[in-house]
C-alpha cells in the first residue's frame, strides 16, 4: 500500500496512510457483508439479492461492504467509539487502497466495487484530482458521499433491482486511467 500511496496520493497526505485504519475497515468490510438484505421479495415472490442480481452480485455486494464499512467507521467515530484523528487516516488510507484493489482489474468483484466507489466519490466531489495527477480526499464533502452511495447500494439490494444494479456498474464499474484499465 506505502509504493501505491507515494504514486496515487499528494506527499502531505501519504503520511496519513495507516496500517490501523487498512486493517479496521478491511474488518468492517467483513462484517459489512452481514448488513443489509439477503432474502428478498419482489413482485411477491420470495427470492434472494444474489438471484435477483445475477451475475453483477459479486461486484455490487463488495462495493456495499466496502462503502458500508466506511459509513460504520464513521458512525464510531462519531459517537466517540474510534478518535477523530481516525478519521482523517480511515479515509486516506482507504483511497490508496482503491488503487492497490484497482490492480486486479474491473472483470475482478473487489475491483469493479472499488471503481464503482471511486468513481461516485469523484462524481461527488469527495475526491478530487491534482494537477499532478493525484488524488486526495475533500473532507468536507466525503461523509455525504459514502452516506449516499451506501444508501443507494442498500436500496437497490432491497428492492432486488437487477437493472438499477446493471446501470450502476455501467456507469460506475470501470476505470478511465489506462494505467488503471484492467478491462
Amino acid at each position: 500500500l506505502t509504493p501505491i500511496a507515494r504514486i496515487a496520493l499528494p506527499a502531505a497526505a501519504q503520511a496519513d496512510v495507516a496500517f490501523e485504519a487498512f486493517f479496521t475497515h478491511i474488518l468492517m468490510h467483513e462484517l459489512m457483508h452481514g448488513l443489509g438484505p439477503h432474502d428478498i421479495a419482489v413482485g411477491g415472490r420470495a427470492t434472494t439479492v444474489r438471484q435477483e442480481l445475477r451475475e453483477v452480485s459479486s461486484a455490487i455486494e463488495e462495493a456495499k461492504a466496502d462503502i458500508s464499512g466506511l459509513f460504520a467507521l464513521q458512525y464510531l467515530v462519531d459517537h466517540g467509539v474510534l478518535s477523530k484523528d481516525f478519521e482523517r487516516t480511515m479515509y486516506t488510507t482507504f483511497l490508496a487502497s482503491a488503487f492497490r484493489s484497482l490492480r486486479f482489474g474491473t472483470t475482478e468483484a473487489h475491483a469493479r466495487g472499488i471503481a464503482v466507489q471511486l468513481n461516485y466519490l469523484m462524481d461527488a466531489g469527495a475526491v478530487s484530482v491534482g494537477a499532478d495527477g493525484t488524488f486526495s480526499v475533500v473532507p468536507d464533502r466525503v461523509k455525504d458521499a459514502v452516506a449516499g452511495l451506501t444508501r443507494d447500494i442498500m436500496t437497490l439490494q432491497a428492492e432486488g433491482s437487477y437493472a438499477k444494479a446493471t446501470d450502476l456498474l455501467a456507469r460506475l464499474g470501470r476505470t478511465a486511467c489506462g494505467a488503471l484499465r484492467g478491462e
